[in-house]
């Protein structure tokens, strides 16, 4: 009956280190996807911003007066072009289709289509003034919309489709 003592010691010792080390493997867990959500509320964060540069500089180049190049000329094209790469929204872009569940990717490239197609019919010398760019902003408005329901919904932070 020596034999109980140890044997109940190195039981004891074992469920002990048991319980440490899945303890430690759940809270490595944890802080894991704590980090991954906190890296994709980041990203998420800077292409929406990345986006609403790029809107507002698309919305200045649309604006007629003010020392602006005339609508439809090479150096207007230019302004239009390098105000909508200015931002940095195609490098984010790429980031997210790397870490990003595919409905977050989706919709971030619709939303960046949706510029883009703003940008072109800019560059085409469609004025902000006009019923056209309405409609344009009207996609953008959508698409960005959609946007941020499927990040908020990816983070848990989804509040009824707000």
């Amino acid at each position: 009956m020596e034999w109980i003592s140890p044997v109940s010691t190195l039981l004891g010792a074992g469920i002990g280190i048991g319980a440490t080390l899945l303890a430690d493997r759940i809270r490595w867990r944890r802080e894991s996807g704590e980090r991954e959500t906190a890296t994709r509320r980041q990203l998420y964060a800077e292409y929406t911003a990345a986006l609403s540069r790029v809107r507002t500089a698309l919305h200045e180049s649309a604006q007629l007066g003010g020392g602006r190049p005339v609508p439809g000329s090479e150096a207007h094209a230019r302004e239009v072009r390098d105000g909508f790469l200015a931002p940095g929204a195609y490098e984010i872009r790429h980031q997210l289709a790397i870490i990003a569940p595919p409905e977050v990717v989706d919709a971030a490239r619709a939303a960046f289509i949706a510029l883009r197609t703003t940008r072109d019919r800019v560059i085409e010398g469609v004025t902000s003034d006009s019923e056209a760019y309405a409609e344009l902003e009207a996609g953008n408005d959508t698409a960005v919309a959609e946007l941020r329901r499927v990040m908020r919904r990816d983070l848990g932070v989804d509040r009824g489709g707000r």
